[in-house]
């Protein structure tokens, strides 16, 4: 499992260098929710990778949402049992303009999200 998911970090890194300017963010899980903002006017940013990991290996769900002009889409989600960590790769770039958000949520809220974005 470690040599799966060290593989995957391996390929969004690599995504990552090659698509430009990229930059991470890791925010605290506490309370089950991490949101996201694009507070910047002139910029956009799309989401490379979201990698939650949490200190004991749990059971829950996590869903990742879009939040983009009042509309609320879930872009991914994943029933887990029996693991730390977990990483999310978005099938399509998303593209995140001024006021849109990524919103995380896990029912287990003892963990940190680190976010992957590249600028746009």
């Amino acid at each position: 499992m470690k040599a799966v998911i060290l593989a995957v970090v391996a390929v969004a890194l690599a995504g990552v260098v090659w698509a430009g300017g990229g930059w991470s963010t890791s925010h605290s899980l506490a309370g089950g929710t991490v949101a996201v903002t694009n507070a910047q006017a002139n910029s956009s940013w799309a989401p490379v990778a979201v990698f939650i990991r949490y200190p004991v290996t749990c059971t829950g769900t996590v869903e990742v949402r879009r939040v983009s002009q009042g509309l609320d889409l879930a872009v991914g989600s994943c029933v887990f049992a029996n693991v730390s960590s977990l990483v999310w790769i978005p099938d399509a770039a998303f593209s995140f303009q001024y006021g849109d958000a990524l919103v995380i949520r896990s029912s287990e809220t003892n963990g940190v999200v680190q976010l992957m974005r590249r600028g746009e």
